[in-house]
């Protein structure tokens, strides 16, 4: 054993029910951690929390929704709980860190052990940012899939709710949904394009009840952290849209606009503009009237 490994291992906390430390979420679920193995900061009894989840393979978009959502969320002083995971995950623990916030990963391996490897900077970052490292087995405990299974009911239990970005209609994710509404969680639910497979699981859990996720602000009004008049708004820096979105917001208006003459001033087709139009609004560059007229959002 090296001395780094001595010293990592020090690191590392053993708690049990019994302990003070172990997380009162935790306490309240049918089936705790026997023992929980801490690197690192828990997310504190009387912070709020949510998680972000998703697909693995999320795209360029859903990895961008991610990692807003985790930003402004974590800056608002939410605790951002995930798993570490290639794609959603990631991308939404890498926004709390660059929101200025915390963020914690729940792992299905030993905590001495980066999984997956390529996320080994997300792994330190975490911990520099004052997050934390959890996971249930020992160390050393190689990445089982049945190990990852068991560890997404921590991810609910850690969180006030949880936040799906994008999943397909037969996805891990949905294990982690299930733990949720078992223990009484808020699912909420990120639409996506129609057409596009990794879109289908948000749109089966907003079929099947979970809340529809179209900007930061629905968490904090679910989480009673709005104040009156206060929007969380994304900054106006356009870099991160594509031409055809840019193209989008040239052409609204201040004053709400139909959606009919948005087609004819863009020529953009309307179910195209339609799923555009949806993007802008998570992305917080544009917003939809009640009467379903389209406006930039103002800042």
């Amino acid at each position: 054993m090296t001395i780094q490994d001595i010293s990592l291992r020090k690191e590392i906390r053993e708690l049990t029910p019994l302990h003070r430390d172990y997380p009162e979420r935790l306490r309240n679920i049918p089936n705790p951690p026997s023992t929980l193995y801490v690197r690192g900061q828990l997310p504190p009894d009387d912070v709020p929390t949510v998680s972000i989840i998703g697909s693995r393979e999320a795209t360029p978009y859903g990895a961008e929704v991610a990692e807003t959502f985790g930003r402004m969320l974590a800056s608002k002083g939410i605790g951002i709980i995930s798993g570490m995971a290639a794609g959603a995950d990631s991308a939404g623990q890498w926004g709390a860190i660059e929101g200025g916030g915390k963020t914690y990963a729940v792992l299905g391996c030993g905590l001495n052990i980066c999984y997956p490897a390529r996320n080994y900077r997300l792994y330190d970052e975490i911990l520099k940012h004052n997050g934390g490292l959890i996971s249930e087995v020992p160390l050393d405990s190689p990445p089982l899939a049945r190990q990852f299974a068991a560890r997404n009911r921590i991810i609910s239990a850690l969180s006030d709710a949880v936040i799906v970005i994008e999943a397909r209609e037969r996805s891990g994710t949905f294990i982690t949904v299930n733990a949720a509404l078992d223990q009484g969680k808020q699912v909420f639910a990120v639409p996506g394009r129609l057409n596009d497979p990794l879109s289908r699981g948000c749109l089966q859990l907003i079929k099947d009840g979970a809340e529809i996720l179209t900007s930061p602000e629905d968490i904090l009004e679910f989480l009673h952290l709005k104040e009156s008049g206060e929007q969380l708004m994304l900054e106006k820096d356009t870099s991160m849209l594509t031409e055809t979105q840019k193209k989008i917001l040239l052409a609204l208006e201040s004053e709400a606009i139909h959606l009919d003459i948005l087609t004819e001033k863009t020529g953009i087709p309307v179910q195209e503009l339609s799923a555009m139009l949806l993007e802008l609004e998570i992305l917080g560059f544009a917003e939809c009237t009640k009467t379903g007229f389209y406006r930039r959002k103002s800042y």
